[in-house]
């Protein structure tokens, strides 16, 4: 079965920390599998910016559309 996360008026950080959690993964667990930083993960959940690359990275980790790349990720 799979499951679906649908959020509307979140802002992409708190959209990253929310679909993370539901994963039942944490920060650790995401940065090691997307071979960033920890402190990537808090950065992005905070919708502080984060590299390209790396935010791409753990976007795919957690199956998240790159929407949120496009839309840039500014502080």
């Amino acid at each position: 079965m799979n499951d679906v996360l649908v959020l509307t008026g979140v802002n992409e950080g708190l959209k990253i920390k929310l679909t993370r959690i539901a994963k039942g993964l944490r920060q650790i667990d995401v940065a090691a599998a997307a071979r960033v930083d920890c402190i990537d993960i808090t950065r992005l959940e905070k919708g502080r910016f984060v590299l390209p690359a790396r935010q791409k990275r753990v976007l795919a980790v957690l199956g998240i559309s790159d929407d949120i790349e496009e839309k840039g990720n500014h502080c």
